[in-house]
């Protein structure tokens, strides 16, 4: 998928994260573990929140930010979905590592639409969306170390 808008980058991170949502909802029968489905549980509360503050983020922004045109067409994040591999079980640290894959790409995602963001104000954007999912990989690895206590 291509993106022409500001308006469709952020369309596209608010599906990336419903598509998690879906993937996490996916491994509930493949995980065994009550502590996995908990940590799924988790996750998936986290995601919709996310989902939501995209949508009212996007709410606050002004159109003239959301109609600006990106030069230079970057592909979005659906091929890590495709190319990732699921196990017939999966546990805790499955599942924290699948995490940090898929907000990793949604990352560099933010971050190739950045480096081609014309304006300055859609690079803010871009940029603190960038940040928000380093903030994720901190909260992943909170989540690991709470798990490894256990």
């Amino acid at each position: 998928m291509s993106f022409n808008q500001t308006r469709d980058v952020l369309d596209h991170a608010r599906k990336f994260h419903r598509r998690m949502i879906r993937f996490y909802t996916e491994l509930f029968d493949l995980a065994p573990q009550e502590e996995t489905c908990e940590l799924l549980e988790e996750l998936i509360d986290h995601e919709r929140l996310l989902e939501s503050r995209l949508k009212e983020y996007e709410e606050e922004v002004s159109d003239n930010i959301l109609d600006t045109f990106f030069k230079y067409m970057i592909d979005g994040t659906e091929q890590h979905f495709a190319e990732y591999s699921v196990p017939d079980s999966v546990d805790a640290a499955y599942v924290i590592a699948a995490a940090r894959h898929f907000d990793d790409g949604l990352r560099c995602f933010y971050q190739d639409m950045a480096k081609k963001a014309q304006s300055e104000h859609v690079r803010e954007i871009l940029e603190n969306l960038q940040e928000l999912e380093r903030v994720e990989q901190l909260t992943l690895s909170k989540l690991e170390l709470n798990l490894k206590k256990a």
